[in-house]
């Protein structure tokens, strides 16, 4: 199975900030660490970010990309890491259409992650639906594609908790 991660953002579009910490470095090591499990599990993992191969990459580099590299490499999956912003809190997962092939893999993600999360008391924003770009273009070529908003890097309790080495690997 070939799995291709987007660590939401990156080069000139650094996502998410708050107190110096960036959403593109958060999820650009998330992105190493799931790589480093899934790995173990026999799956081929590639993570894509444009400015991987360019630190100059523009934020429609970042956005535009990713769910074409998927549909060029035939991958199985497609994974998109973001972090939240907007003075919230929790943990959500988007899937583009209901009933799908994706979200059914999404339920069991979102579960497991949740699971894990209720030992900090992180609030559960749910299961969504979204005519997200990356999402539509993915599934549209038949990817089961799976958007994941890990916390909010504005909110202190949950930025420190993305910045807990334990915390991130597990």
């Amino acid at each position: 199975m070939l799995i291709v991660i987007d660590p939401g953002h990156g080069g000139k579009d650094p996502g998410a900030v708050a107190m110096g910490v960036t959403e593109k470095a958060i999820t650009w090591d998330l992105a190493q660490r799931i790589k480093k499990k899934l790995t173990g599990y026999k799956a081929q993992v590639e993570i894509f970010q444009p400015s991987a191969i360019n630190p100059n990459s523009t934020a429609q580099d970042e956005l535009y990309k990713p769910p074409q590299y998927a549909i060029d490499v035939k991958a199985d999956y497609f994974l998109s890491l973001h972090i939240n912003a907007g003075k919230g809190q929790g943990f959500e997962t988007f899937v583009y259409k209901e009933n799908s092939k994706a979200d059914v893999h999404r339920k069991v993600i979102h579960k497991q992650v949740m699971d894990f999360l209720d030992n900090y008391n992180i609030h559960d924003r749910g299961q969504k639906f979204g005519n997200l770009y990356v999402l539509r273009k993915t599934s549209e070529a038949g990817i089961p594609s799976v958007l994941i908003e890990c916390l909010f890097i504005d909110n202190e309790r949950e930025r420190k908790l993305l910045q807990n080495e334990t915390f991130l690997n597990n």
